[in-house]
């Protein structure tokens, strides 16, 4: 993973990068990710002290292997302070043993900490271990007695708190974060459960988006940000990713090609309902899809969703497969179309009509190209012309024959159509939606966890990536 920017929310970072003096409270349940977040924070820090009171340093370096390579190598004082109390010395270099018996010692000594450096930070993990034994008014003084000194001393302090019971030092402190996590169960009856970042605090700095979704994935914590749905500001040709065997198409994502075990398997039908507020977010799976079918010499059978007319898609195709003549691999049936195309066609009044059409199409493709076609279906427009009746009956054709004949059908459904006819001969269903506003993918047959799906644009074509929200 990158920098702090790319694992964490903007306004989380526009709170923690900066030279000036802030205090921080980070609390949550046990097992909500409290330390991993504050190592995240410090962790590039050159000036950065994490004091662990509960666990012992040797055990978090152990968990997360990550930090061998964020700490910076040229640090002047060992980053982890061992305040367990637990008699144990360490050999590691990076550790630094801490002994005291009093609330004042312990002040005392981890003010001392680097004291020739400028803007240290401080965490303290967790401060619940040191209070124990105090009084409301004790925990006041000291907490108070803390934030003025990190103050006057142009310092950071960093709060680790478990539980999320209220107290006074929610008030005192200039941010405030608090990890949760909770099950959700989704519209087709399964329990997943999910992780949240919230911040209903963060001085000086404007909040977008209070709460985010979150994983612990491979050990490191990352949020995920809202999701927007746009290209590249360069287009450039997609790069082709091969199948990985003989038995499956690719997905046009390596992340998805590993999800689905390889790929879409010949054969299949595979089917994904998208969530009335996600929009065109879907088109972040399709293109990649569709893109890479055609450069690896393949036909494509589409039937455009409704509202869309292939005149808005086919500048980007032009780009992304890098040959105009891709066109000579495609067929795309539209509401209307006006005028003569040669890889476009108005969809015939009835659906004997449009199963006709396509039987014809599929032969002349493969007379060209004996491979695998693709045959991509907008759900809601076949409904919304034909009926479901109509529908169904034709679904069960257009599946049984591209499994004779070792094509892969996808289909497209919005959330509230009435037609749910298919599901039960479907190889692969997936729901995408939105969590937090971050885009998520879920899979239902097989029954998944949650995925996030992010843009990645750079490369000047449509790919993305999928993290496990773990």
């Amino acid at each position: 993973m990158g920098t702090i920017r790319n694992i964490l929310p903007d306004e989380f970072s526009n709170f923690t990068i900066t030279d000036k003096s802030y205090s921080l409270l980070i609390k949550g349940l046990p097992g909500t990710g409290k330390s991993s977040l504050a190592l995240e924070l410090i962790a590039r820090s050159p000036n950065a002290f994490f004091i662990s009171t509960r666990i012992d340093p040797e055990a978090i370096i152990e968990d997360a292997s990550w930090l061998d390579e964020i700490v910076p190598e040229n640090r002047k004082y060992p980053f982890f302070i061992d305040a367990t109390r637990s008699g144990k010395v360490s050999k590691n270099k990076s550790i630094q043993k801490m002994n005291f018996e009093t609330i004042p010692e312990f002040v005392q000594q981890f003010f001392t900490l680097g004291s020739d450096l400028p803007h240290r930070i401080f965490v303290i993990d967790s401060w619940n271990a040191v209070i124990g034994n105090l009084s409301e008014t004790q925990i006041h003084h000291w907490e108070s007695a803390i934030v003025q000194r990190v103050q006057g001393k142009n310092d950071k302090i960093i709060f680790v708190v478990e539980g999320i019971k209220d107290s006074a030092l929610d008030w005192m402190v200039d941010g405030h974060a608090i990890l949760s996590k909770r099950s959700i169960v989704s519209s087709h009856g399964i329990s997943r459960r999910i992780r949240e970042l919230s911040f209903p605090k963060m001085r000086g700095i404007e909040i977008y988006n209070e709460t985010y979704l979150m994983t612990l994935a491979k050990g490191r914590m990352k949020t995920f940000p809202p999701f927007k749905y746009r290209f590249p500001a360069i287009l450039l040709k997609s790069r082709t990713i091969p199948d990985s065997d003989e038995q499956h198409i690719s997905s046009g994502s390596v992340d998805f090609d590993n999800l689905l075990g390889g790929g879409f398997q010949k054969g299949s039908y595979n089917l994904f309902e998208v969530s009335t507020i996600v929009g065109d977010g879907l088109d972040i799976i399709l293109f990649p899809l569709i893109t890479n079918h055609l450069n690896n010499k393949r036909a494509v059978i589409s039937i455009l969703r409704e509202g869309i007319t292939f005149d808005t898609k086919k500048p980007y195709f032009d780009v992304f497969t890098g040959n105009k003549n891709w066109v000579k691999q495609s067929m795309n049936f539209e509401r209307f179309v006006p005028g003569e195309d040669s890889h476009r066609i108005t969809l015939p009044e009835t659906i004997e009509g449009l199963l006709n059409r396509i039987e014809n199409i599929k032969d002349d493709f493969r007379k060209d190209n004996g491979q695998t076609i693709l045959i991509n279906i907008g759900l809601d427009v076949l409904e919304n012309m034909y009926g479901i009746p109509a529908l169904n009956e034709f679904m069960a054709i257009l599946v049984s024959k591209a499994r004779l004949e070792g094509d892969v059908v996808v289909g497209w459904l919005k959330e509230n159509q009435e037609y749910r006819g298919g599901t039960t001969a479907a190889t692969s269903q997936w729901k995408i939606d939105l969590i937090n506003r971050a885009l998520v993918l879920e899979g239902i047959i097989p029954a998944t966890e949650y995925f996030a799906i992010e843009s990645v644009l750079v490369k000047g074509y449509i790919d993305y990536s999928i993290t496990p929200v773990l």
